[in-house]
C-alpha cells in the first residue's frame, strides 16, 4: 500500500492502512489496496459504490473510535470554534489550525 496521500487526513489513512493490513491476506494485496480505498471513501466521504463493492466491504465495520478518532474530533471542534470567532483550548493548536485556514 502507497504512503498517505495529502488529502488524506492522518486519521483516515491510519484507518484505511489498518483495515489493508487487516484484510491484505484473505483478499489478496492488490483487492486489498482497492476495497480500503473503497472502505474510507465510503466512511469519511459519504462516497457510493456498485452494491458488490459494499458487499465485500460490509463486514469491515465502522472505522475505530480510539484515540486518534478523539484526538481528530476535538481538533474539528477547535476548528469550528475558531471560525466561530471563539479561542480554541490551546495556543499551539490555534496556530497550528491557523495555518491551514
Amino acid at each position: 500500500m502507497e504512503g498517505e496521500k495529502p488529502w488524506d487526513s492522518t486519521y483516515q489513512y491510519q484507518c484505511k492502512k489498518k483495515m489493508f493490513e487487516k484484510y491484505k491476506e484473505e483478499v489478496g494485496e492488490g483487492r486489498a489496496v482497492a476495497l480500503s480505498n473503497v472502505w474510507a471513501n465510503y466512511h469519511f466521504l459519504g462516497c457510493s459504490y456498485p452494491p458488490e463493492a459494499l458487499e465485500a466491504i460490509k463486514s469491515w465495520g465502522a472505522p475505530p473510535r480510539d484515540q486518534m478518532y478523539e484526538e481528530k474530533m476535538k481538533e474539528l471542534k477547535d476548528r469550528e470554534a475558531i471560525m466561530a470567532g471563539d479561542k480554541p483550548t490551546s495556543q499551539k493548536k490555534r496556530q497550528r489550525l491557523q495555518v491551514h485556514m
